[in-house]
């Protein structure tokens, strides 16, 4: 079934909502992505992002805790090339988004399943050649695209479970919103995330009258913002 214009405009705002939230992890601190410290003996300076204290938490994204080694090239005038480049601290370079490459596992991690029209989607996302690399970016094309991949996959994992048979309350939606932001971004969502989520469940998806659908927009709206789209 094909989204309206309006409902589509009102979805994409709610994604402004919702990524505007998002700031890059360069206060230095190391567990600033994941919101979860260093787990011991993950060794080689990297973080598992696993949570210590909830062995049953949604496993979050690896972590740089360390400072790589560097090499050092001389150019022809005797000068080093790294002289003028500027170190960052470890953890700054964030909100990169995810390759195209990686969305088949992101969304079986997140759902438990891969929506079928992914497959046949790398066009949209300027998917890279075989053996090339290039850095992502989207575009229009590939954001309404991601939506659209994002609701198929919302609305099989929505159709069946018991947790989405009643229309969402203040209550209902601010645990499944949590919980499903939680797993999506591999951190814990700020209190105005879960605000605006549950906003959109509850009040802004009100006409929607079939009650799985509507829980299918609110996970298409989490599946669709940057914080899921970058890592």
């Amino acid at each position: 079934m094909k989204l309206s214009l309006a409902r589509h405009l009102g979805l994409l705002a709610t994604l402004g909502v919702l990524g505007a939230c998002a700031a890059a992890c360069g206060d230095g601190s190391p567990d600033a992505l994941t919101g979860r410290g260093n787990v011991p003996g993950a060794g080689d300076g990297m973080n598992n992002g696993a949570n210590p204290d909830d062995p049953n938490a949604a496993p979050g994204a690896l972590e740089c805790t360390v400072k790589p080694d560097g090499r050092s090239y001389v150019l022809f005038d005797g000068s080093k090339l790294e002289a003028t480049r500027i170190n960052e601290n470890v953890g700054v370079n964030r909100a990169r988004l995810k390759p195209f490459t990686v969305m088949q596992g992101e969304y079986q991690r997140v759902l438990g399943l891969v929506p079928a029209s992914l497959a046949a989607a790398g066009g949209s996302f300027d998917e890279a050649p075989e053996r090339w690399f290039a850095e992502a970016q989207h575009s229009g094309v590939s954001l309404n695209a991601i939506f659209d991949i994002s609701f198929e996959g919302c609305l099989q994992y929505t159709k069946t479970a018991a947790d989405f048979a009643a229309a969402p309350t203040t209550e209902t939606a601010t645990t499944a919103c949590t919980s499903l932001m939680r797993k999506a971004w591999s951190k814990t969502p700020a209190p105005e995330e879960i605000d605006a989520c549950t906003t959109l469940a509850t009040t802004k998806l009100a006409s929607e009258p079939d009650v799985r659908r509507r829980w299918t927009y609110v996970c298409a709206s989490v599946l669709s913002s940057s914080q899921f789209l970058t890592f």
